[in-house]
């Protein structure tokens, strides 16, 4: 029997949600146990629950950890001396919203009706609390140079931030898999069937004029690749 190794608690942590989000990506969020974190990591289910109170808590950290990577994105992004702020907003946005084929299933997942608790344990970690400021920095530094046309550039961030949330709920209903689709027709709260080619045409041309709206700008075509 392998040894257990004494780590410093925060690197543990650290190493359960590191696990967690690989076996969630692989085998997705409904077959992976907590049997299955600690039997890859060889510590005890005593050690997880001393971090994590469930699993669901787990995927929370997991998903607070993508996120401050998308921070890490948009910091990269608003430094680019290459790109104008113009281009910087449509790199973020596309940054927040091209999915992976794993990230579609734990987003459906998130979104089934039955995980409303989820949902608002997400809410609760503030999921845009630290990459509005990074786009607002990019969104003033465009209106001191009179690109856009915007008095608040924080607050439209976090609008501009939940309208593409929001978004993506819908431009991705066809990545989820059957059981999550069955969840999120209950939970549609845009009366949406299973949308078309040609509907989600329509709302990504809707969105990328939006974000140029937000912004008033005229000189710019926002091109969104989700």
């Amino acid at each position: 029997m392998m040894s257990r190794v004494i780590k410093d608690p925060e690197e543990r942590r650290e190493e359960i949600i590191i696990t967690a989000e690989r076996l969630f990506l692989a085998r997705g969020y409904e077959d992976t146990s907590i049997s299955d974190i600690v039997k890859e990591i060889n510590v005890s289910q005593g050690a997880f629950y001393y971090y994590f109170e469930s699993k669901e808590d787990v995927l929370v950290a997991v998903m607070v950890r993508q996120i401050a990577q998308m921070e890490r994105d948009f910091i990269g992004i608003a430094g680019r001396d290459d790109l104008d702020e113009a281009m910087k907003i449509n790199m973020m946005a596309n940054r927040m919203l091209c999915l992976s084929d794993a990230g579609k299933k734990i987003h459906g997942y998130i979104h089934q009706s039955k995980n409303a608790t989820l949902r608002l344990k997400l809410m609760r970690a503030r999921p845009f609390a630290e990459i509005a400021p990074v786009m607002a920095n990019v969104i003033a530094a465009g209106c001191s140079k009179g690109r856009f046309h915007v008095s608040r550039p924080l607050e439209t961030s976090y609008l501009l931030l939940a309208l593409m949330a929001s978004s993506i709920h819908i431009f991705y209903r066809n990545g989820c898999s059957a059981s999550s689709n069955e969840s999120l027709e209950k939970s549609n709260a845009f009366n949406i069937n299973q949308p078309d080619e040609a509907f989600l045409e329509n709302m990504r041309e809707a969105l990328q004029d939006l974000l140029a709206r937000a912004l008033d700008i005229s000189d710019f075509n926002f091109v969104l690749k989700i």
